[in-house]
């Protein structure tokens, strides 16, 4: 549980710092890029990590819930980092 908390940070960290200093052409593109990146941060590794902070260890059910809430964020952002890649 912890690996995945520190993986998700690590890759999700990794993506805010790469969108964090680009140069923008438009509020859309930095909603997409800058926001974007730090939502998936937001909810893919700081919420998970302050619940299991604030005892989700006590429940089989929300554990089986927090692990895979915290799989579908690490697939969307991969995604998100694969359709923010850029084209040719």
């Amino acid at each position: 549980m912890i690996a995945l908390i520190a993986l998700n940070a690590l890759l999700m960290g990794l993506l805010v710092s790469a969108f964090a200093f680009g140069q923008y052409s438009s509020v859309g593109q930095e909603i997409w890029y800058r926001y974007g990146s730090l939502g998936f941060l937001f909810g893919g590794a700081i919420l998970p990590a302050v619940a299991l902070a604030l005892g989700a260890r006590r429940s089989q059910a929300f554990m089986r819930a927090l692990i895979s809430w915290m799989l579908a964020a690490l697939f969307a952002c991969c995604v998100y980092a694969m359709m923010s890649g850029g084209g040719v």
